[in-house]
């Protein structure tokens, strides 16, 4: 039989575009790669930004229909595995890593994209270049010539990043807040002047969009913010959260809200000076996760083994207060150090080379996944069992929930740069 006689009986797939969305939108990601290849109209229906849009939604409102996926992010060596989200949490998927920084590098994931960047290190690792990258299709987009790029890492005084969406105009944004060292005195100057004079608080907050390729720039003159405490940023309901100390010794959550462009703080809920908790806690990277469209802020005691889980309420429009979510004493075989959420909620922590989580509502533990020797942090990261992490006082493992995204397919390939 010849070629042409053989195409004339081959199936044909021309369903309404509005029956193909509907089994196409609850396909996972690497399926619908594999579409793309089938017919034409198949192709441009995946790729079209309708499709995008629907499939992204889809992944993050349907609860039972769809598997919930965890993202582990090993902070050692930054590899990337994402798992079920279930007693199971068998393997999805491993992420294959295209960046190259030595490990010093600032990492945030919103709705499937994870952005990238060393900009908050100092030299030799500077890159002053941000990454947003879309590991499931492996395409990324490179962010350049930020007015911020143009300072050395000996010109700033602390620097915080956030990377997140705004569903209201289906957007994606990085937040840079820059606060620049004072000018040093020249010492031939007999009167030299104040290096504060002209800019006391002042701190520049550009917010980059990506459906427009552009930055905007704000200042404000009283950000009393002195250093940032984490590189960790949790970006919700368009708000950017950082854990900060201010001018006067506290621990508070330093936010900017992209809608009002304003900057503000509040103090965190266990508002023990700097100095106290260092004596007396020599752990103090800060525990605080996305939870809910809100953030959740954990205060632990390890010589107590307990736990306090806060939520940020928002009153009104830049007002906001804490609420304590849960309240726990802890066994001596689990670590104190809250890894993550689970998309119900749950918090995630490891006991022995397990991982358990407590329900939110009865406080009760129970086993999350077992004998996870591949996922739990090894014994060779803790000093005792009731101590923190022994280098970078930062968790060797981050869990965060993770959803699937399309986003790029069709408008750039791989490793373009913009």
């Amino acid at each position: 039989m010849s070629l042409s006689k053989h195409n004339k009986y081959m199936p044909t797939y021309d369903f309404p575009e509005e029956i193909l969305s509907e089994i196409f939108k609850s396909l996972p990601v690497k399926y619908l790669l594999r579409c793309l290849s089938v017919q034409k109209s198949w192709y441009h229906l995946i790729k079209s930004p309708m499709f995008v849009s629907l499939h992204l939604n889809h992944q993050k409102l349907t609860v039972h229909d769809n598997p919930k996926y965890l993202l582990f992010h090993n902070t050692k060596n930054h590899t990337f595995t994402v798992c079920t989200d279930d007693v199971q949490c068998q393997e999805y998927c491993k992420l294959e890593y295209p960046f190259e920084f030595n490990g010093h590098e600032w990492c945030a994931l919103s709705n499937g994209l994870i952005c990238i960047s060393s900009v908050l290190f100092r030299k030799p690792y500077y890159d002053p270049d941000i990454h947003i990258w879309n590991p499931l299709v492996q395409i990324r987009k490179t962010i350049r010539e930020s007015p911020h790029s143009i300072l050395t890492p000996e010109e700033i005084d602390w620097k915080a990043l956030a990377f997140g969406y705004l569903p209201e105009v289906n957007d994606y944004v990085v937040v840079v807040a820059v606060k620049l060292e004072p000018d040093p005195p020249d010492p031939s100057d007999p009167d030299p002047p104040d290096p504060y004079e002209f800019n006391p608080n002042t701190v520049s907050i550009g917010v980059f969009s990506l459906n427009t390729s552009s930055w905007n720039f704000y200042f404000q003159d009283d950000v009393y913010i002195c250093a940032i405490l984490t590189d960790r940023s949790v970006f919700v309901n368009g708000i950017a959260f950082w854990v900060a100390e201010n001018f006067s010794g506290y621990r508070v959550v330093m936010y900017f809200d992209t809608k009002t462009e304003i900057m503000r703080d509040i103090l965190v809920p266990d508002w023990l000076r700097i100095e106290e908790r260092q004596f007396n806690d020599p752990f103090i990277y800060p525990l605080f996760y996305p939870y809910n469209q809100s953030i959740a802020y954990f205060g632990k005691n390890d010589e107590s083994r307990h736990l306090d889980m806060w939520v940020l309420k928002q009153d009104m429009i830049d007002e906001f207060s804490w609420e304590k979510k849960m309240s726990v004493s802890l066994s001596e075989n689990v670590w104190a150090d809250v890894l993550g959420i689970r998309n119900n909620g749950d918090i995630i922590l490891a006991k022995s080379n397990n991982l358990i989580s407590y329900d939110l509502d009865t406080h009760e533990p129970y086993d999350f996944v077992n004998s996870c020797d591949c996922l739990t942090p090894s014994s060779h990261y803790f000093k005792t069992p009731s101590s923190s992490y022994e280098e970078g006082f930062k968790p060797p493992f981050l869990i965060t929930p993770f959803v699937e995204t399309l986003l790029w397919r069709d408008i750039i390939s791989s490793n373009t740069s913009d």
